[in-house]
């Protein structure tokens, strides 16, 4: 007797599967970050202290259709040339919450700047987006990421409780979508 396995799987486990992202990571939200409209920052955290920087879903660059790259040097800094070593991750970049990551820089010539959004170091950036710019709006919260930081227990701890939950961040959202 041959079984069929795809017989074997329940069809609404495969719908209802959550992604590794939705899985293993609690996500964050700071909106209008310095006071930018729609300049709203997910972090994603890991329970290791390990952090995921990606745009939020409301942020204005997603509607956006101009043609975009993402420039990973900063003023002096290129963050492509990061490089951390061993288990501790000696050697990466320390960020402050304004540090810039990467600007997003259209043809026109304008851009925007990314910023990490809290202290921590820099363990490395999704160089994919340099080659793939495309997976930054296609899958933002999962191979678009833009950056993975690391930070201290207390710190992570600390800006987990600063930031918005999910359904704080929906709701603020909502209510500015309703309002305008």
């Amino acid at each position: 007797m041959v079984s069929n396995i795809l017989e074997s799987i329940d069809a609404d486990s495969i719908i209802n599967h959550k992604s590794f992202t939705d899985r293993y990571f609690a996500k964050r939200f700071i909106v209008n970050f310095n006071g930018i409209k729609n300049n709203d920052i997910m972090l994603m955290f890991h329970s290791n202290r390990i952090a995921l920087l990606c745009l939020a879903p409301s942020h204005f660059f997603f509607k956006s259709n101009k043609k975009y790259k993402l420039n990973f040097s900063v003023g002096n800094v290129d963050r492509l040339s990061n490089s951390v070593k061993g288990k501790s991750k000696k050697g990466g970049q320390m960020l402050t919450p304004k540090s810039i990551i990467c600007k997003i820089e259209y043809e026109d010539g304008s851009g925007i700047d990314v910023p990490c959004c809290m202290k921590s170091t820099l363990i490395e950036v999704n160089e994919e987006l340099v080659v793939n710019p495309e997976l930054l709006k296609k899958k933002p919260d999962a191979d678009g990421f833009i950056a993975i930081m690391l930070s201290s227990i207390a710190i992570s701890d600390a800006t987990k409780k600063e930031l918005l939950t999910y359904e704080d961040y929906v709701k603020i959202v909502n209510d500015n979508a309703s309002s305008t």
